[in-house]
Order: C-alpha cells, then structure tokens, then sequence
C-alpha cells in the first residue's frame, strides 16, 4: 500500500490517506523511507471515535452493523472531496459501499482485495457481504487469479473484477547468488507468526533434513512466537534455529543478504485466513534466494516448482523435508532457477509496472466520474 501510494504522488496525483490505524506496520518499519513521504496529514475515518471502535464493536454486539454504518456516514465528508476512493481491504470497501447507497460519496470506488478479506467470508459462506460492493463499486483488484473467480462466483460482474497484483521494486534490490556449496546452508523467513504462515512446518522439515550444516533464521513476531519456540526445542533443532523477533526494515535486507533459502510454507488457516501473493516471497525471490512455499492461494502464479523456485501441498512435512533435502544437496542447480526467479518478479511483479497501469486506472475512473 506504501508503495502504492508513493507510486501515485510520483505521477503527479494528489493523494489523501483516510484510515483506521494511524500507524500500522511503522513500529516494524520505521525505517522505511515510504512512511516519510505519506501525504499529511493521514486522517482516522472516525476521529476521536476510533480509540473506543474495539468497544463500541463488543458493546453493540448485533447491532454492530448499524452502528459502524451510523458513524462511517456521521464522517463521510472526510472522503467527498475525492475524484475516486480505493478502499484497501473488501470491509472497507463495503463500508464505503454502504455510505455510497445512502448518497453520501459519488466518486467511483475501487476495491482492492488482499487475502483475509477474502478467505475468511469464503470460509464461513458469507462472500454475499460484499453486494453492495459489486453494485455500488465501478472496480474490484483482488491480488490473485484464486481471489478474482471466488469474487464471481458471490455475484460479481466479471468485466468488473481484473486481478492487479502487489509488486516491488526490484531495481531497489540487488540481485546476489552464492553457491553454498563447502558451507553451511542459511534458511530464513520473514513473517507475522501467525498459523497461515506455515512456520510449524518448515521447523518440522528441517527437523528431517540428513544433513545438518544448517541454520533457519526467523524474522517476525506473533502470537505463535512462544509455541513456535517450544517446538523448536522439541525437535531437537534449537540450537540451529535463531527467532529474532521483529526487526528494522534496513537490518531485515541484509539478513536476506547473507541467508540462501527463502521458507513460507504457508497454509490456510483454520478461520479460512488466506494469504495474497506475499511480497517477502517478491523480495527474497528479486534477491537471488530459493523460495520454497506451497500451492496455496495465490502463490502459483508467482512461483512454478522446479522452474523459479520449489512448492510442496500444504502441511505436507515429507513433501517440504524433501526439496528442502534436493536444494542443500544440488546448489549448482539452484542457480538458473534463482536467476529465472528474479526475471519472473521483474517481469510480472514489478511494482513501477504495476503502480503505472494502477494510475491508469484510477485516472480513467477519476475522469468518467467527472462527467457523470
């Protein structure tokens, strides 16, 4: 979203952010020279309000829908001013789509769709929450082919749903092969220790490896970090497994450096949480690193096994121990497939690309809502 947004004032856009959390993400990376450039002011959508938003939800129980509703239109105004709005996240396009029935807001909506957003109504049964997206929205970018036929299949007119993915810069980010071949092999992984994350199963592949010049560094915090801690010790692999906890967007760019494989053997949670296409696999794919993930969601149409890095079915240990195994016994092998990695992100998933056809988009819609 950062990028995104920066994307757009580089073209020459005027942008106001109108959110939830003033600073989500930032305590993780402060560094990241993206937060200083934001348009200011960022404004929160409920004002004072938005400290007690955790309550007021617990408190109105069932009536929470009403109520949300209530306030969103009491600070509509915040968003009239726009030629269009791009909600980040389908409930936030639905609160717009809601605020939009009710004349409030006339500029076009465009709805960009990550991953819970879609996962957990696709889990419960409940996708049909987004019709007033589908009828009020002139867009919806989910960030995956996976997501956009979910989308059609709740209601939405296909002409409507065009997947635009999230990508990177990757002239931001040098390209480094090195054979580890006579030395020990890094793993590494950089997430939020959450269960859609897969980090159980890249401990427990591990665990099975025959050789063991081996270190897995992980990069992250969560409530899983404690558990995940216990694990390691369980397996025996402690001693080779470093959980360094959140760390600073500069400090996490050279642990991608200096590590060789790229672990995100993600999983669909049980609540139905899914991920997108995730950016630390662009990242550590631009970089020269081996990714080794799953065919979950999205991630097929960023990684083809064998070809631009390694993907096994979810949760499935054997499967993840085993190419884990192929890659410390072959590096000489690992090298093509890591260079065709970084052409496939800089072809597909390169965000100058992206951000450019997105600023084509919303000034398309910003002028046809201008005549309308």
């Amino acid at each position: 979203m950062l990028d995104q947004i920066a994307g757009c004032l580089e073209r020459g856009m005027e942008v106001s952010v109108v959110c939830n959390e003033m600073a989500f993400g930032k305590d993780r990376n402060i560094d990241d020279a993206r937060w200083r450039t934001l348009p200011g002011p960022v404004v929160s959508w409920w004002g004072g309000l938005n400290r007690c938003r955790s309550l007021l939800r617990k408190w109105s129980g069932r009536f929470w829908d009403k109520l949300s509703t209530f306030i969103d239109l009491a600070n509509a105004h915040k968003l009239r001013n726009a030629d269009v709005v791009v909600a980040h996240f389908g409930h936030n396009g639905l609160r717009v789509a809601r605020v939009m029935k009710r004349r409030r807001i006339s500029a076009p909506l465009v709805t960009i769709f990550h991953g819970t957003d879609v996962g957990r109504p696709m889990h419960d049964g409940t996708l049909h929450q987004y019709r007033p997206v589908f009828e009020k929205g002139a867009l919806q970018l989910p960030v995956n082919a996976f997501f956009r036929q979910a989308l059609i299949d709740a209601g939405a007119e296909p002409t409507q749903v065009v997947v635009h993915h999230m990508g990177i810069r990757p002239g931001e980010i040098e390209y480094h092969w090195r054979s580890w071949q006579g030395r020990t092999l890094s793993f590494i992984s950089v997430c939020r220790l959450t269960e859609k994350k897969g980090t159980e199963y890249a401990l427990r592949a591990l665990a099975c490896l025959p050789h063991r010049d081996w270190t897995y560094s992980v990069i992250g915090g969560g409530e899983l970090l404690d558990e995940l801690k216990l694990t390691a010790i369980d397996l025996g692999i402690a001693d080779r497994v470093t959980f360094l906890g959140p760390r600073p967007h500069g400090e996490v760019k050279q642990r991608l450096r200096d590590a060789d494989v790229f672990l995100l053997p993600s999983v669909a949670g049980r609540d139905g949480d899914l991920e997108g296409i995730p950016v630390a696999l662009m990242e550590a794919m631009a970089g020269g690193l081996i990714a080794v993930s799953t065919y979950h969601s999205g991630i097929p149409e960023l990684i083809e096994d064998h070809k631009t890095g390694f993907l096994v079915p979810e949760r499935d240990v054997a499967a993840l121990a085993g190419k884990l195994t192929w890659i410390a016994e072959n590096p000489g092998l690992c090298e093509p497939i890591a260079l065709a990695a970084r052409r496939k992100v800089e072809a597909d998933f390169n965000s100058n690309a992206l951000n450019e056809r997105f600023a084509q988009i919303v000034a398309r819609l910003g002028e046809t809502g201008s005549n309308t």
